[in-house]
């Protein structure tokens, strides 16, 4: 019902959207974004991950109702486009297929992890899956492949990555504290390369910022904590034996992955640069509150709330 009406509330603001194309997205995105928060309480996910273990077939069943869900659009609007729903349908597959042959004791990031997660995150970060479908946004995607990330690492390989959106009391100051340690580092130098500018607002549109800090948390920040911490860096903790290795890799991994977003080399090295230490921030976060991802998320949310309410002119 949440995700139903926010998503309704958004499309509804863009007057160039028919209808029948806004029913069409609240049916394919709502039950998305309702499968994600239903993951992050501990309890539903635990009785959803002995559903699959149940059932041998569970694979099959959930790679075609996100197939569903990927092609209703397409169905509801005229565009339907069946070569491209096959080849979503085979990829879900595959990496489901893939994770849950992968499974262990003990989960350690292997090579058909790593595997997985670049299939998963690097068509998505350049923006290849769009066009499989011309009806679904980066917002769809990133619900998407946090899904199918979730289900496939903390379901079917048994990964302990800590994808809980249920707050604990020591995750609020951790995600402050985060926040604070970021912006004491990345303030000065971001504001004396010319990359950060900064600048206070005339007026505050409440609601407009509740709607896009809400945004931030679960399109951006939600997957890339997931993917860069939750799976990258906990993988990479238990396959490590030196303690700062995973922490500088998922970093710099999570740096680099904002290469694309600027054309100016300096600018570009810049933005790699801040975004690293956001990232060795967030990890911090995410280990300082015993692996829960939901004090990461925080943090990167905070921080890119700030920065986009303040430091960007």
């Amino acid at each position: 019902m949440f995700g139903a009406l926010l998503i309704y509330v958004v499309l509804s603001s863009d007057s160039s959207k028919s209808i029948l194309a806004i029913v069409a997205m609240v049916l394919s995105f709502s039950p998305l974004l309702g499968l994600m928060l239903a993951l992050g309480s501990p309890k539903a996910s635990r009785q959803f991950n002995d559903l699959l273990k149940e059932n041998k077939n569970s694979q099959y069943y959930v790679a075609g109702g996100l197939s569903l869900l990927f092609a209703i659009p397409g169905l509801f609007t005229g565009g339907f486009d069946p070569y491209h729903t096959i080849i979503f349908s085979f990829i879900i597959l595959a990496v489901l297929g893939v994770l849950k042959k992968a499974k262990e004791k003990e989960f350690k990031l292997n090579w058909s992890d790593v595997a997985i997660w670049m299939l998963l995150w690097i068509p998505f970060d350049l923006r290849w899956y769009d066009g499989m479908q011309a009806n679904l946004d980066y917002t769809w995607w990133s619900v998407a492949i946090s899904v199918t990330a979730i289900i496939g690492w903390a379901g079917y390989r048994g990964a302990d990555i800590g994808f809980n959106l249920v707050p604990k009391l020591k995750d609020l100051p951790i995600a402050f504290l985060s926040l604070i340690m970021i912006l004491v580092v990345v303030i000065v130098p971001g504001l004396g390369t010319g990359f950060l500018s900064f600048s206070i607002p005339e007026t505050f549109d409440i609601p407009k910022l509740t709607t896009h800090f809400i945004g931030l948390f679960l399109t951006v920040a939600l997957p890339e904590e997931l993917f860069f911490r939750g799976i990258l860096l906990r993988g990479l903790k238990k396959a490590s034996s030196k303690k700062w290795v995973p922490m500088i890799i998922s970093s710099v991994a999570f740096g680099l992955m904002h290469w694309n977003n600027l054309d100016d080399l300096p600018m570009q090295i810049t933005y790699i640069s801040l975004a690293t230490v956001a990232g060795l921030g967030y990890g911090w976060a995410y280990l300082k509150s015993g692996n829960n991802l939901f004090a990461a998320i925080l943090a990167h949310t905070l921080v890119d709330w700030v920065w986009k309410l303040f430091l960007t002119g």
